[in-house]
């Protein structure tokens, strides 16, 4: 249930980003703060998931918690592969530019 919180707050974060430098309630005190709480939320849920996944396996074997520290690595490596051509070839996240913060109505 966490892992899917944790989820569903990440993904709310990467549309934010996709949106950059435009996200929802852009310019609004309320905007960032939604955007401050989900960063944080994501971050604490998903972190206590891996901590306990870690423990459990710990428990069971020491073997269980090096496979478990590989699966850990394998995703660091799916998600760069995944971001770093939608960063680099497909141009899907924009750095916003601060002479000129006019967005489209």
């Amino acid at each position: 249930m966490l892992t899917m919180l944790g989820t569903g707050f990440g993904s709310y974060n990467m549309a934010m980003a996709a949106m950059s430098p435009c996200p929802l309630l852009h310019g609004s005190a309320v905007g960032e703060a939604i955007i401050v709480l989900s960063w944080l939320l994501f971050t604490g849920t998903l972190s206590y998931v891996k901590v306990m996944v870690g423990v459990i396996l710990r428990d069971r074997s020491h073997s269980a918690l090096v496979w478990c520290g590989a699966a850990a690595q394998m995703g660091s490596l799916v998600g760069s592969v995944t971001m770093f051509p939608l960063v680099n070839v497909y141009r899907l996240f924009k750095s916003g530019d601060f002479c000129n913060t006019q967005c489209p109505s």
